[in-house]
């Protein structure tokens, strides 16, 4: 894997006057040895190594018919996913169930038939389109997105997104609500954000109406960095009465989705950007939810996860905080003041660096031997890793350990 041929994909925050990241158009040569932008190698069709990477990992993300269980399997078997894609039937076969190939077997010939049919066709199409409206894509060995996929089973191989990546060490705290929310929620919602972005934490939200587009705006006008989620592909803006905020939020900060350019908001890809924003924060707080409500699911989603999850009680006669109330019984705890968001304002650097660096020139280690060599908690480590990463002077490699390539 060239992990420098990934490091383009997320552009972290820049003045206005830095201009543009770049886009596909700049990264594709037309048929020269190397790309003179990058200076990476052209493969024989003549596309930029980072396209090639980026499209057989598009291609394995979206293939129907395999589950993502399946994919991810594959991935631990298989160095990338380009040689996954030019893998025989009987290996891919082999690897899934662990026997060889029986043509009896129930999922024998649909497998089959997948892997004989399988084009890149899906995959040169969504990256063209991707060009043509500057959405970038997020695969699963990205420093912003690794450790995460790594973690959590039931994340996609590929995001899309437009906008740029704050650094990593600030922290994400989901403020979320609902559509239909009342002028308690409201002032709820502005007090709470206003605190959170004062102490540097990112914003994020579902870009909804309601409680989530005053996440978005409170963050913005304080000056704040916000995550939009959103159940579709970046082909549109919905609802399209947002297309101001979302453009606000482009300036500073992205707007994110597990899906493709062209799906539409199906109701159960409500649920997929739901389990995505649950992945991303690290506190999620719910200011308004019905019983069935999308902030219902996506509270669920994190107390599943381990996350900490706050709730703001309101009255039991109040419907649109039904969802809340029932939360604190769930294993939310109750948001009642500002105060509680002291344990959200980011952590001070740890002075680990030069200690990883040290203790990764004699030797590769595991996250967990990091952690017990710097004494300090493993979200930091991560954290250091990540910036040392983006820096270029380590790497996660497949053995499971980090190595030092260089800088000190």
């Amino acid at each position: 894997m060239n992990e420098t041929a990934f490091r383009f994909e997320p552009a972290t925050r820049r003045s206005s006057s830095q201009g543009r990241s770049p886009t596909l158009t700049q990264a594709i040569p037309s048929r020269k040895h190397t790309c003179s932008k990058h200076s990476f190698p052209v493969t024989s069709k003549g596309r930029c190594a980072m396209y090639e990477e980026t499209l057989y990992w598009i291609w394995l993300n979206e293939l129907i018919g395999l589950p993502l269980k399946a994919k991810r399997m594959l991935l631990q078997r298989f160095p990338s996913p380009q040689a996954i894609y030019h893998a025989s039937f009987e290996t891919i076969w082999e690897t899934l169930y662990s026997a060889t190939a029986v043509a009896q077997h129930p999922k024998y010939a649909p497998l089959s038939t997948l892997w004989k049919s399988r084009t890149l066709v899906q995959a040169e199409q969504i990256l063209s389109n991707n060009e043509k409206h500057s959405i970038k894509v997020l695969c699963a060995t990205s420093p912003y997105y690794q450790h995460l996929f790594a973690s959590d089973h039931k994340l996609p191989l590929v995001l899309y997104y437009r906008g740029h990546f704050a650094e990593p060490s600030q922290p994400v705290v989901g403020v979320i609500g609902s559509r239909s929310s009342t002028s308690y929620g409201h002032l709820v919602t502005k007090a709470a954000v206003a605190t959170l972005v004062e102490r540097g934490n990112i914003i994020a939200s579902g870009f909804s109406y309601g409680i989530d587009s005053i996440a978005h705006e409170t963050t913005l006008q304080h000056h704040g960095i916000t995550y939009a989620f959103v159940p579709c592909g970046l082909h549109r803006i919905q609802p399209a009465c947002n297309t101001l905020l979302f453009e606000r939020i482009l300036e500073t900060g992205l707007v994110i989705t597990p899906y493709a350019y062209g799906k539409e908001a199906l109701p159960f890809r409500f649920m997929g950007r739901n389990d995505l924003l649950a992945s991303w924060c690290s506190t999620l707080l719910v200011i308004e939810a019905s019983l069935k409500s999308g902030s219902m699911h996506t509270a669920r989603c994190a107390l599943a996860k381990g996350k900490q999850v706050l709730s703001v009680p309101n009255s039991l006669l109040e419907p649109k905080s039904s969802g809340t109330n029932l939360l604190l019984a769930e294993g939310a705890k109750p948001y009642l003041d500002n105060h509680l968001m002291q344990d959200h304002a980011p952590k001070a650097a740890i002075p680990g660096e030069g200690v990883i660096a040290k203790a990764l020139l004699a030797r590769p280690l595991t996250t967990p031997e990091l952690q017990a060599w710097v004494q300090v908690g493993e979200g930091d480590v991560i954290a250091c890793l990540t910036e040392m990463e983006l820096a270029g002077n380590v790497v996660f490699r497949s053995d499971g350990k980090w190595h030092h390539i260089g800088g000190l």
